[in-house]
């Protein structure tokens, strides 16, 4: 346990070659949706409305609301690790004399179906009215650490190290009702970003590990659009549509590795510019996302209702040589479907809520709980991180905690 609390340390410290697996970028990683198989495309009714879709600002305060500040979110932070983290970090942490590095090659297959993940961020923010418009302010950082084995070269480990540093600015229109949005985003964000290899050795060291990632990291910056809408057109289940755009394609960069086509391509999005190291790093673009997601809202009781919903992300469209999204990402990869259990208001922030979801082919689980002044996320959801057509699964596990205001 105490190996896992520096691995998270050493995660927030970072937050100032071509990719080893498929597994589908993402920006920021919110709790409450990942609880739900990430189909929050039709619901987006939080503060994660940033990162799940901009329409969903105005669906934090209720219709025709007279206040000017809703909520204040500090520090807003979340933490994640994946389940194998700890039998990853016992494995390199024994490698350091002759004989249990012979004992590590020996179960390099092993280690290499196990990587260590963990990730860190925080998202203080407030949401306001401008005149009559709903809108939110926020800085970010996001910092995301993966390791795996060479199951080839057991002396070595695939490594990302991701770390993004921002603010962001969004609002949203909508009508007397509520029930018709639109929204934007506007971000800046600033990466570091190291993908390549390193020895075990080096991952034994917390600082030599920080000083050759920062020196051999790619360090730029880039200025991102989203774009989103919602509209909920009846009154009974609330059937609702959604429709969001992220990283709309203000740029694109020729000769991209594609990870799931495996082959170089034109490629649109929010292209990040600076001191590049490593040209063929995935995260030197965050590639066009384009999500679709229908929901309904049975009322079970009263005070209890079921929010269903399904939905489509990293949606590819080609144009010419130009690509928006990235081709060939698997059906199960972009198919997202859940379950929320929810009191209270169904299209207002629940007080308290449980959930069920798919996710990239995998199963996901949720709870969240808004007191006056506290929230609380956990979820734990399933990634596809194979190289093949044969899923793999890495179980992760996130918790967030904000104080509201």
């Amino acid at each position: 346990m105490i190996r896992l609390s520096k691995m998270l340390i050493l995660t927030g410290c970072l937050a100032i070659d071509p990719a080893y697996s498929q597994e589908v970028p993402e920006s920021f990683v919110p709790v409450r949706s990942n609880g739900m198989g990430g189909a929050f495309t039709a619901i987006s009714n939080d503060e994660n409305a940033v990162w799940t879709n901009p329409a969903g600002i105005a669906r934090v305060r209720k219709a025709r609301s007279r206040s000017t500040v809703h909520i204040v979110k500090i520090p807003n932070i979340v933490v994640g690790i994946n389940t194998n983290s700890q039998e990853f970090i016992d494995g390199i942490s024994e490698s350091g004399n002759e004989e249990n590095a012979q004992g590590l090659s020996s179960s390099a297959t092993d280690l290499a179906d196990k990587p260590l993940w963990s990730t860190l961020s925080m998202f203080p923010l407030m949401m306001l009215d401008l005149g009559s418009m709903p809108s939110i302010v926020g800085a970010y950082s996001h910092t995301k650490l993966k390791a795996v084995i060479d199951s080839e070269n057991t002396d070595q480990a695939r490594t990302e190290a991701i770390s993004d540093v921002g603010g962001v600015w969004g609002l949203a229109f909508t009508n007397r009702t509520n029930r018709l949005n639109f929204g934007l985003n506007l971000r800046y964000v600033a990466r570091y970003a190291y993908e390549d290899t390193l020895l075990v050795t080096e991952l034994q060291d917390a600082n030599t590990l920080q000083t050759r990632i920062k020196e051999n990291s790619n360090k730029s910056s880039a200025f991102a659009v989203d774009l989103g809408f919602m509209w909920t057109f009846a009154d009974f289940w609330f059937p609702t549509i959604g429709i969001a755009v992220f990283n709309a394609p203000l740029g694109c960069k020729d000769d991209y590795l594609n990870p799931f086509a495996k082959v170089r391509e034109k490629v649109c999005g929010t292209v990040f510019t600076g001191d590049i190291a490593n040209p063929d790093a995935v995260s030197t673009i965050d590639p066009t996302d384009i999500r679709v997601g229908i929901s309904i809202t049975p009322r079970l009781s009263r005070k209890i209702a079921a929010r269903l919903s399904v939905g489509f992300h990293h949606l590819y469209i080609g144009s010419g040589s130009q690509n928006y999204g990235l081709s060939d990402i698997p059906i199960q990869k972009q198919t997202h479907a859940g379950i929320e259990f929810v009191t209270g208001n169904p299209l207002l922030p629940s007080p308290f809520s449980v959930s069920v979801g798919y996710n990239q082919g995998f199963y996901s689980m949720g709870a969240s709980v808004r007191l006056s002044f506290l929230s609380l996320d956990f979820a734990t959801f399933g990634r596809d991180i194979s190289t093949s057509e044969t899923p793999q699964e890495d179980r992760r596990i996130m918790a967030g905690l904000s104080i509201d205001f």
